[in-house]
Formats: C-alpha cells, structure tokens, sequence
C-alpha cells in the first residue's frame, strides 16, 4: 500500500515521503479500514511517539495522521460491534503507524460509526478536535451533569459570507 512517512524529524515536512509499505493485518481487538479521508496535526514532528515506540526503539519511517474515517475491509480475533463494510471514524494510538495511508489497523474502541450523512472528510475532522473540546469542557473545566456552558462566538453572520 502507498503511506506517507517521516523519515527525519528534524527535516520536519522535507523529512516527508511517498512510500510503499505491507498492508497491516489486525492484531487481537484490531480493526483494518481502508482510509478515504485522514488528517495530520504539523506539531506530530515533536511528538517523541512519532519517533519510538513505547520500548523506546526507533520507529522511522513512521506513518504519519492520527484521525481518519473510511470502510472497515477486517476485523481482529476478539472484535465485536463493527463489521466489514461499514463506516467509521477514530483516531489511532499515537505509537502505531498512522493514518496518511491506504490502510490503518486500529483498536476497535478508538472507532465509531459514521452516519451515512457524514460525509469522510468531515468523519476525518473530528476525533482531535473533538476530543480537545471533551477533555476541555470534562477534564479541565470539570464540567458535571446537570451543569451548563455556553459556547461564546462560535457563530456567524451568513451575510458575511
């Protein structure tokens, strides 16, 4: 399958590449989608998970992007609640290969389904920056249930457009 992957941190987007690299096979839990929309976050080239893995050993080249959405085409020994041919959205752990790929073997709880009306390349947009929001309303902000926010200037005028 064709990916693209970092070879040299320090080059940052000259350290990037086309290359050719085995189709994953999912692992016990996994599952593997064909990827029709991915996104990349510039600030991966100074993630140490971009680089090794969680034994410290050199990970280069490392497929790059963490969210994604597309068909799941397999599923791993153990996995339940997904099916071939369905749509999903997730993001992948930050030290297995990711997502600026054909194809991407990812845990099937980092997934979900993706509804029809969603088209891939919004599915794609949202697991970071959701996930951002989630740990800043949730995390930070220790919103509980019963309480309320308000989201200030996250609407526009159309007749500005």
């Amino acid at each position: 399958m064709k990916a693209i992957v970092a070879t040299d941190q320090a080059a940052e987007a000259a350290g990037i590449t086309l290359a050719v690299r085995p189709e994953p096979t999912p692992a016990i839990n996994d599952v593997v989608v064909e990827v029709h929309a991915s996104g990349f976050v510039p600030a991966e080239w100074e993630w140490p998970s971009t680089w090794v893995d969680r034994s410290g050993h050199d990970r280069a080249p490392a497929i790059i992007g963490h969210e994604f959405a597309g068909v799941v085409t397999s599923l791993g020994y153990g996995t339940t609640g997904l099916s071939p041919g369905q749509r999903v959205f997730g993001i992948t752990d930050w030290h297995r290969d990711g997502t600026l790929a054909e194809y991407v073997a990812v845990e099937a709880r980092n997934l979900a389904p993706l509804p029809g009306a969603v088209d891939f390349t919004v599915g794609a947009s949202l697991p970071i920056s959701g996930l951002t929001a989630w740990q800043g309303l949730f995390q930070h902000g220790r919103l509980q249930a019963g309480q309320s926010v308000l989201a200030h200037g996250a609407a526009a005028r159309s007749d500005r457009w």
